[in-house]
């Protein structure tokens, strides 16, 4: 879940470069998303899929696959 936090702030408050360009007379409203910590199993699906690797569904399927691999065919 995300997390948002809004916040109403003087520009004069704001570091020196965030107010290059802004009004010092005037307000802004700071917007901080904070996102979601994501699991060590979505963080190993993502490495898993970014590699490419593929799932095999039966031991025939991946008897086939280590055959293949084997005699030098495409992993």
């Amino acid at each position: 879940m995300n997390e948002v936090v809004r916040k109403i702030v003087s520009v004069a408050d704001l570091p020196e470069h965030l107010r290059a360009g802004l009004d010092p007379a005037r307000p802004v409203e700071i917007v901080q998303e904070v996102a979601a910590a994501t699991t060590a199993s979505q963080r190993l699906r993502e490495r898993v899929d970014k590699l490419g690797f593929k799932r095999v569904r039966s031991t025939e399927e991946a008897v086939e696959r280590v055959r293949r691999i084997r005699d030098g065919g495409p992993i």
